[in-house]
């Protein structure tokens, strides 16, 4: 089988993940597909980045994506059992952030690298979780593996800016006051 149908049959199928697949035509034929952008011209989506499927590359709703966390979270054991989450989510190496300068990313601290997942403290607190880019889409996901809260963010251009609005979220969560982690005032 395919490393798209192992996907279909192991995770998307079970899960109930109706929109997510890691094929080019999978995206483009999905009813909700919204075409990258840069600014107020249209990009192409490279067919480069399906070449090697299993780099990562899953196409996905908000909806999907809010799946994913609530099983990476533990909420589907009977797909990803606890003993798997425990494999994933286990810091295997401590990195370090080049992008230290922004205030944004000294934030997180402590910041570790599991089985496709980063671990980092804010606040006290773990948080789990992934970012990812191509070409004209960004996506994020953190969550608090104990509370049991997260925030998965999609968005189809190649603008950084949304990538504040998790710990504003986390701050509200964490009865924290609030700061304007998106920047919007400066």
């Amino acid at each position: 089988k395919s490393y798209a149908q192992l996907l279909e049959q192991e995770l998307f199928g079970p899960l109930g993940m109706q929109s997510a697949s890691s094929t080019r035509d999978g995206l483009t034929s999905s009813p909700s597909w919204a075409p990258p952008h840069s600014g107020r011209r249209e990009l192409k989506v490279s067919e480069a980045y399906y070449r090697v499927p299993a780099a990562g590359g899953v196409n996905s709703s908000i909806i999907d994506l809010g799946i994913w966390m609530r099983a990476q979270m533990g909420e589907m054991p009977r797909v990803l059992s606890p003993k798997l989450l425990d494999t994933l989510h286990t810091a295997r190496i401590r990195t370090f952030s080049i992008h230290r300068q922004r205030e944004l990313d000294r934030a997180l601290k402590d910041a570790s690298y599991g089985l496709g997942w980063r671990i980092w403290h804010y606040n006290g607190r773990e948080l789990i979780g992934h970012r990812g880019a191509v070409d004209g889409y960004r996506s994020l996901i953190l969550f608090d593996p104990v509370l049991k809260a997260g925030v998965g963010m999609l968005w189809n251009s190649q603008a950084v800016e949304p990538t504040g609005m998790q710990l504003e979220v986390f701050d509200m969560l964490y009865h924290q006051p609030f700061k304007d982690w998106v920047e919007l005032e400066r």
